[in-house]
């Protein structure tokens, strides 16, 4: 109570002083005014108005400056805080000091959360190495740099960022206001998932294309040689047939051309298989039922099959018919299954998975598929052989169809070549998965056969 009865009294004698100087100025101007002579009065109103024109002038000098400085402040705005990439200061310790609303909204963050932050704590972990090592030469040189990573949102989704940054000697230091300026950096943030999914879909489209290719002139090659060679085969076994009738079945010569005659006929066979994956074979289309097809060869191969390795069939109901060669067909299936027990060590336990479903293909599936064989759009059946074999590597998958590649001591590395073949005389597809360790994975695609076709 007392402080404030002081506090009143002082107001009190501030307005009384000021009642005091306002009442001496008027008595001033009053004998001034009787000092005047009415020339120096319209003078001195004269100058009064003019000064007033001035005051008018100023303000209006004023209004104007400031609607620019308003205008400039929304540009300034429009520039920096919605541009189309995202804007940050950050501090030599890698604190972001500022941020515009882009590079919020590109994080996905409030302001507030953004600022005071680390700037490595929105970038995966994974890409971490790579920004400390272009931070470190920025540090030690001053030279701008750029680089690729992947940034982290709030959500944590990742997306591909481009951060290039410079020094901003022009901006407060991280030390804190009132130390001078300080060479903090201005980062630039640009979203380039799109231009990395791009880039991604051009390589993956380069190594299809060269497999393509690579597969195309190999089956060339080999369609050439195996009918050369089947031309061969038949003079061989022509004239082993005719010298074994001349010797007789009991001449000492005949174990060796009966001998002849059984390479031939190997030798014939391997022919066949190459012109299979050349894809020179004529066939007949009828409609297929692929689960009839599965069942056939499932009766067939059990009995060999070990009794460590389980066979399960997953078939579809009501699956519509393909339009091929049943026989070919067949020896699609043979392949893939010799291919996956030969996967499973021997001894060992495994599982191979025989599925069968139907699938409409679109432009967009088909381009998002890492097809060996590439189908056409429309109406699918679908076959998945899956093992639980030792998988392979993407340089082992990478030629796991090629002719006489194999990696085992034995075979002679055909099987798979002669899918190649088969499918493409089919118009069908065929795609692979597989990772060391994780098994394979077998994807086959035939079309669905139409109405006017013969069932098999």
């Amino acid at each position: 109570m007392k402080k404030r009865s002081e506090g009143s009294r002082k107001m009190a004698e501030l307005r009384w002083r000021a009642e005091e100087i306002a009442q001496g100025k008027e008595l001033l101007l009053q004998e001034r005014q009787e000092a005047m002579s009415p020339r120096d009065m319209r003078q001195t109103l004269h100058e009064l108005r003019v000064n007033q024109i001035e005051l008018e002038m100023q303000n209006e000098e004023l209004s104007r400056v400031q609607g620019e400085l308003d205008l400039a402040r929304a540009r300034y705005f429009d520039l920096y805080d919605l541009a189309p990439v995202g804007y940050c200061i950050v501090s030599n310790d890698g604190q972001i000091l500022e941020a515009n609303l882009t590079a919020v909204n590109l994080l996905g963050v409030s302001r507030a959360s953004l600022v005071k932050q680390p700037i490595t704590r929105f970038i995966l972990n994974d890409d971490q190495d790579l920004y400390y090592l272009q931070r470190k030469r920025f540090l030690e040189t001053g030279e701008p740099y750029a680089c690729d990573l992947r940034m982290v949102k709030k959500d944590g989704s990742s997306f591909w960022a481009h951060l290039a940054a410079t020094r901003a000697h022009d901006s407060p230091s991280a030390s804190g206001p009132g130390e001078g300026f300080g060479s903090v950096s201005r980062v630039v943030l640009s979203d380039i998932t799109e231009r990395k999914e791009a880039e991604a879909w051009k390589a993956k489209l380069e190594v299809q294309l060269q497999q393509a290719q690579k597969l195309k002139t190999l089956g060339v090659l080999a369609g050439g040689v195996a009918h050369d060679f089947n031309n061969l085969l038949t003079v061989i076994l022509g004239n082993a047939n005719m010298a074994l009738m001349v010797a007789g079945p009991e001449g000492d010569v005949a174990p060796y051309f009966e001998a002849i005659e059984k390479a031939s006929l190997r030798a014939a066979d391997l022919t066949q298989q190459l012109l299979a994956f050349a894809g020179n074979e004529k066939i007949v289309a009828k409609k297929v039922d692929i689960n009839v097809v599965v069942n056939e060869i499932i009766q067939i191969i059990t009995a060999s099959v070990p009794g460590n390795i389980q066979i399960e069939c997953e078939l579809a109901d009501a699956l519509p018919f393909v339009a091929g060669d049943s026989t070919k067909i067949f020896q699609i299936l043979l392949n893939l299954i010799v291919n996956a027990l030969e996967a499973i060590p021997e001894g060992e336990t495994g599982r191979i998975t025989v599925r069968t479903g139907s699938e409409d293909l679109d432009e967009a599936t088909i381009n998002s598929g890492d097809w060996v064989v590439t189908p056409k759009p429309g109406r699918h059946v679908t076959l998945e052989m899956v093992d639980t074999g030792i998988g392979m590597t993407p340089e082992v998958a990478a030629r796991a169809f090629e002719p006489f590649f194999t990696t085992k001591f034995t075979g002679r590395g055909l099987g798979l070549a002669a899918v190649i073949g088969i499918l493409s005389s089919h118009h069908g597809g065929i795609c692979l998965r597989s990772e060391p360790g994780m098994g394979a994975a077998f994807k086959i695609l035939l079309p669905e056969a139409s109405g006017r076709l013969q069932r098999a």
